[in-house]
């Protein structure tokens, strides 16, 4: 069995982009201009998992891209951010690339001791618009911050040079949260509301659909997994999201079988037996109910 979906970490961009900078399997940071040739295969070929935040800002170059197969055109001023677990893929022509690209592992991140409440609207939001494009005055706003990143990663010699990185990714993070802002005013006033418990198991829980939906499409497995009742946990989720948990499950799975089937070189059988499903026949019952096609008729499609 083939596959070609795979999840990539921030060491092995690093090596892959020798000329990037960055801090083991924590951080990579990279303000490099390319010419992509025709023909030359790019990271983002298939699409991939990041093992962390990605934030890129678009400088110079036009390409297609793709978050959990959703697809913009992202051009020069444009603003991307993918978080951890989101399936990324991006198609460029020939031409010359440059942007500002930041990724930062989940534990670098927890490190960092930003009030990720603040960001909790903006992230939720982002699910929907991950591409926001910003001025030129706003690009150069944060490429100032991002210089001063790039330069303490490369001052690896500096006693406290991990300490003064964090605190300079956490000072470009909050500049971009007040840029995002600007444009979102609508979400400052989420911002400013205090973190419910509700909101937190809700989190709890997208970060577990997104660790299991392969193999566990039960809503009672993840209502254990929060020590909570099924009737309990099933109301927080559809209170706090508008969606019911069994609604994020079936959105997680579905968006994995389409990759497989697009992406990789597995069979409809092969798909349905890696994401648990008793058999094909079931899988293609579920895939239908869900998208309005067979598995087969996916396929073709593409």
């Amino acid at each position: 069995m083939e596959q070609e979906i795979k999840d990539i970490s921030i060491e092995r961009i690093q090596q892959l982009h020798p000329e990037a900078k960055g801090i083991a399997n924590d951080l990579l940071v990279d303000y490099t201009e390319h010419y992509i040739e025709e023909g030359r295969s790019p990271i983002y070929k298939y699409p991939l998992r990041m093992d962390g935040l990605f934030i890129g800002l678009r400088e110079k170059g036009e390409s297609d891209f793709s978050i959990n197969l959703k697809h913009f055109k992202v051009k020069p001023n444009d603003l991307v951010i993918g978080s951890p677990g989101d399936l990324m893929q991006s198609t460029v022509n020939e031409g010359t690339y440059l942007s500002q690209t930041l990724m930062v592992s989940s534990n670098f991140l927890k490190e960092m001791y930003i009030s990720l409440n603040s960001f909790m609207p903006f992230f939720a939001s982002r699910k929907e618009h991950p591409v926001f494009h910003l001025t030129d005055d706003e690009v150069q706003e944060l490429r100032e911050y991002f210089l001063l990143i790039l330069d303490a990663v490369k001052r690896k010699d500096d006693y406290f040079c991990i300490d003064i990185t964090k605190r300079l990714i956490a000072a470009y993070m909050y500049k971009l949260g007040s840029i995002i802002y600007r444009h979102r005013p609508e979400l400052q006033a989420e911002a400013n509301k205090p973190i419910k418990r509700e909101e937190t198991l809700f989190k709890q829980f997208i970060n577990l659909v997104s660790e299991h939906h392969r193999k566990e499409r039960r809503v009672d497995f993840y209502a254990e997994q929060l020590f909570l009742s099924p009737k309990h946990f099933s109301t927080v989720i559809k209170k706090v999201s508008g969606k019911t948990a069994g609604q994020w499950i079936d959105e997680y799975v579905i968006l994995e079988a389409k990759t497989l089937l697009k992406y990789s070189a597995m069979s409809i059988q092969e798909v349905a037996y890696y994401m648990n499903f008793p058999n094909p026949s079931f899988f293609g019952k579920y895939f239908k109910h869900h998208t309005g096609m067979s598995p087969s008729e996916y396929k073709a499609q593409i």
